[in-house]
């Protein structure tokens, strides 16, 4: 069965319409940690404290959306609150799944770094992942900063080049680290 071309360009174009449960193609750009903080509402080091699914009717049908609730442990800019909530798309909910190819995923107890836009979107991390950094404690207790994907950052420079530290065998920076050049940073950033 051969499809019209006009039939077959709206068919890929419908495609995610017609099988929700499947976004793919997520790509985005290098970001610079001073483009993070340029672009970010918010920052600050925080804990997953909910991680909650649940519906959104759309056009395109039922939707799936996470909402994460971090306890703010340590706010940088744009938060006076002990708590900040952003949406993602995806999750489970009922037994049914959408997945958004390299959403960041959270669990309870997640402790990390955010940069986050409070724009509406389906990802409110600059950068798409980016923005989000893991915090690991190591065997001496000292927690060090890690990328979404578990990379470590040794330096600033290290953000938006993906496995530069690791390429280098270096040590992910200590989080008492990072927060002077985030500082520094925003400093600039009020110029």
């Amino acid at each position: 069965m051969r499809f019209p071309a006009r039939a077959l360009a709206l068919l890929v174009l419908l495609a995610p319409a017609l099988h929700p449960g499947a976004v793919h193609a997520t790509s985005y750009a290098p970001v610079s940690f001073q483009e993070l903080v340029l672009k970010a509402d918010a920052i600050f080091v925080g804990d997953a404290l909910d991680v909650r699914p649940f519906t959104v009717a759309s056009e395109r049908g039922t939707l799936i959306k996470t909402r994460v609730t971090f306890l703010v442990r340590d706010a940088l800019f744009g938060t006076a609150s002990s708590m900040e909530s952003f949406e993602f798309l995806g999750g489970e909910v009922d037994g049914k799944g959408m997945r958004v190819a390299e959403m960041p995923v959270f669990a309870r107890g997640d402790r990390r770094v955010v940069f986050a836009r409070r724009e509406a979107g389906i990802n409110p991390i600059v950068g798409f992942t980016q923005g989000l950094m893991r915090v690991s404690r190591d065997a001496a207790g000292i927690d060090e900063v890690l990328t979404s994907e578990g990379q470590p950052i040794a330096r600033t420079q290290d953000i938006g080049r993906p496995g530069a530290a690791r390429l280098r065998r270096e040590r992910p920076m200590p989080l008492s680290t990072l927060r002077a050049p985030i500082v520094d940073a925003l400093r600039e950033r009020r110029r």
